[in-house]
């Protein structure tokens, strides 16, 4: 018998048509849906509905459910979680203006329709809106799909831009220099204390009373050290291996000018993920993520990289950034002040790679780490 489900909202309609493997518990009550077989999506000023399978459903609730949070948080992130063979998902969401977002369906591989064009329906805020809530009626349906949830995980702080400007930021800085060289004026001028040679008790007696201190005899003196005695060497100090100093290659990514228009981070976004994912044809031999600090030009040519973690350097040749060669930097010609685009490259255990752009990290740590802690020397000379 075929069970439909409909999830109703005045300019959404989602409907759900499928059969139950399972026998309910209560004959009279609902029965559970867990195969779906047909899935059609009426949208208001649409004549003809959108329908698909089971991959269809699962990909616009995905994509409904990640829009929808990325508009509500206002933190744009973009980024590409794509297999190795450059699946693209069955349904997209792009943002056009303030009021108006653009809903992209692929054909699905395999299928008649699959060399027809992707179909562009351009949605109001309210028609999204009541797509989502009709997709969170089907969440929240325990009777159906119970297989099917909803995996929601907190931004990383690298995709928060801060929103105080930097004239702002750099005041307290500039203060503190200020405070702490006004300071160290008034100290220069303060006077160096008289030193004076504490008096012993012997001298004090002498002149308080006129009665000499009796004679002590003196001890006699310690016999000196034998000779013979061998010295004791000093113990070795461990060099440091060369492998732990490298912290990259390339041009010095810490203080370069950045790139900030967003069209033109996303476009060197996809650059960037095409051309690592093309190279990357080894079978990996780690198994915890290798992540890494990638620096990009405006042409979309790789400038630099830094090692985000220790498994990032061990398992550096299982990546294509082992194969990229990078001009030398002349230290007396001062570098290159073009902006960068800098982005987190991450490759998995399992053959996925990822690629976002590189926001909120803390560039006074790597700083110090490379001052103070030997984490500095690169196969090439850095930009200061």
């Amino acid at each position: 018998m075929t069970i439909q489900r409909q999830y109703s909202l005045p300019n959404c309609r989602l409907i759900l048509e499928g059969l139950s493997n399972e026998t309910p518990a209560d004959p009279i009550g609902r029965p559970p849906l867990s195969i779906v077989t047909n899935v059609e999506c009426h949208l208001a000023g649409q004549s003809k509905p959108l329908t698909g399978g089971r991959d269809f459903l699962t990909s616009l609730t995905t994509a409904v459910s990640e829009y929808a949070q990325e508009y509500l948080s206002g933190i744009h992130h973009l980024i590409i979680r794509r297999d190795r063979s450059g699946h693209t998902p069955l349904v997209e969401l792009q943002r056009l203006d303030s009021h108006l977002h653009r809903l992209i369906i692929h054909p699905e591989p395999g299928q008649s329709n699959s060399n027809q064009p992707a179909q562009h329906i351009d949605l109001t805020t309210v028609q999204l809106f009541d797509l989502v809530e009709a997709v969170d009626q089907l969440y929240a349906d325990g009777q159906t799909l119970p297989d099917l949830s909803l995996k929601l995980t907190p931004l990383s702080k690298r995709y928060i831009r801060s929103q105080e400007p930097i004239g702002k930021r750099a005041v307290p800085a500039l203060v503190g220099a200020s405070s702490l060289a006004a300071a160290a004026a008034l100290l220069f001028m303060v006077p160096v204390p008289e030193v004076r040679r504490p008096e012993t008790a012997s001298e004090t007696t002498a002149t308080e009373s006129p009665v000499a201190a009796p004679t002590v005899s003196p001890s006699p003196a310690a016999p000196p050290p034998d000779a013979s005695a061998s010295p004791v060497a000093p113990s070795p100090i461990a060099s440091p291996s060369p492998d732990a100093n490298a912290s990259g290659a390339g041009v010095n990514l810490v203080g370069a000018p950045e790139i900030t228009d967003q069209a033109e981070l996303d476009r060197l976004t996809v650059q960037l993920y095409d051309r690592l994912d093309l190279a990357w044809d080894k079978v990996p031999t780690f198994d915890q993520p290798l992540e890494y600090r990638v620096g990009v030009d405006t042409n979309g040519e790789i400038v630099g990289y830094k090692f985000a973690n220790d498994q990032a350097l061990t398992y550096l040749n299982d990546t294509p950034l082992a194969e990229i060669q990078f001009d030398a930097v002349s230290p007396e010609a001062g570098g290159t002040a073009s902006p960068l685009a800098q982005f987190l490259v991450v490759f998995k255990p399992d053959g996925v790679l990822e690629v976002s752009p590189w926001y909120g990290q803390s560039t006074e740590s790597e700083e110090s780490k490379e001052s103070g802690s030997g984490a500095g020397t690169v196969t090439n000379p850095e930009l200061p």
